[in-house]
């Protein structure tokens, strides 16, 4: 007997969730024991226990602060403003509306009215609101003192969890580079940030996504997609093999005149077992020029390339002192759309190709890279949009 497949309606298919099973099970054991510290600190300051200690809301306010702690839902004053505001409507609500039934729903409304206005959207705050409505005798007369024990001390609590649950775990991620910098040629062209911010905005409806975030996705989309219409070209399939090296101790008039007699600029610089250890370039050359006292560039890179006649010298003598180090480098099995993005961040002009024990193995050039983006482009699309006048 052949068994169908189950059918779901649109919007009802269960998705995986993009998280790993360790991630999933950090974050897990995280809120349980936030919520564990939750109670004990709680107990401490509040008598009665139940929802006079520790309020339901925070169940939910965990699931958001430790599984997306990246959501706009989860940033503190979305927290802070979701669960006080909230609390206070419905406490309001519970004084002044007698029946039990219209006093939560017109909680719950205000609420989520209130915290739309506010910029403090948190899903748990509406439970917030409904706990002095239905909550027993006890909580409602607790009356204002509920917006402070328990309700400001929870939150108090659970961010500071969060907080340091999102600092300890996720440590070893680089923190964002806040600092202005000139945009690179990849922020120039395509969508900016501030498109995504205007795009938010004309969606008209609530993302549980940050502009930052709408960014990241992007561009792992775009990457994805790049690597789809490019098909699997590496590193490999377009680097010179075996290029040009120097070592760190080569003068610096042999390694100029190598670099001139075979057309090169940059050649990467390797110890004996031939790992990368940094690149030399004209730029590097032009850089150490002595600036005073010698005229002319010419004169000036003369200067630096004549060997001292002394022991001891205060120019530079070798690669070794000149080169950029360490040098940018890419895996030999590493996409060419990686390639895209070290050139244009880094502003350089090429990249040695190493293999997984970081040997050299190749070199590629923006030449290279160029003329591999060209012949992947179909026949049609890729005649030249200028003629040569003859």
């Amino acid at each position: 007997m052949q068994i169908k497949r189950l059918k779901f309606p649109p919007g009802w298919r269960p998705e995986p969730l993009p998280t790993g099973l360790a991630e999933q099970f950090r974050s897990a054991l995280a809120a349980g024991l936030a919520i564990f510290l939750l109670g004990l600190i709680s107990s401490r300051f509040i008598e009665g226990g139940g929802l006079k200690t520790l309020v339901a809301s925070m169940g939910a306010s965990a699931v958001i602060l430790f599984v997306v702690p990246h959501s706009p839902m989860a940033r503190p004053w979305s927290v802070v403003g979701g669960h006080l505001i909230s609390g206070l409507i419905g406490i309001l609500c519970a004084r002044w509306v007698p029946d039990t039934w219209p006093a939560a729903a017109l909680a719950v409304g205000l609420a989520i009215f209130a915290m739309q206005l506010a910029r403090c959207l948190h899903p748990p705050g509406g439970a917030s609101a409904l706990i002095p409505v239905l909550g027993d005798a006890g909580i409602r007369a607790l009356g204002f003192q509920f917006l402070l024990t328990p309700l400001a001390l929870n939150v108090a609590v659970m961010l500071v969890a969060s907080r340091f649950y999102d600092r300890w775990v996720h440590a070893a991620r680089p923190a964002p580079n806040t600092e202005p910098h000139p945009p690179s040629p990849l922020e120039r062209i395509g969508i900016q940030a501030e498109d995504f911010h205007a795009a938010l905005q004309d969606v008209g409806v609530f993302v549980d996504v940050s502009a930052d975030e709408l960014s990241d996705i992007y561009h792992f989309a775009a990457s994805r997609a790049f690597r789809r219409t490019f098909g699997k070209t590496t590193c490999a399939g377009i680097m010179t093999p075996e290029p040009l090296t120097a070592e760190f101790g080569d003068d610096l008039e042999s390694v100029w005149r190598r670099m001139q007699r075979h057309g090169i600029r940059a050649l990467p610089v390797v110890d004996r077992g031939r790992h990368v250890i940094g690149i030399v370039t004209f730029k590097d050359f032009f850089r150490h020029a002595p600036a005073d006292g010698f005229g002319s560039l010419k004169a000036r890179l003369k200067a630096l390339l004549l060997p001292s006649p002394r022991v001891t010298s205060t120019k530079p003598e070798v690669v070794g002192q000149i080169m950029t180090a360490p040098a940018i480098t890419a895996r030999h099995d590493a996409p060419i759309v990686e390639l895209a993005r070290l050139l244009s961040e880094h502003g350089i002009h090429q990249v040695p190709i190493v293999d997984e024990r970081r040997k050299l193995v190749g070199l590629v050039t923006q030449t290279d890279l160029i003329a591999a983006l060209y012949r992947s482009v179909p026949a049609g699309l890729a005649q030249p949009a200028m003629a040569v006048a003859s």
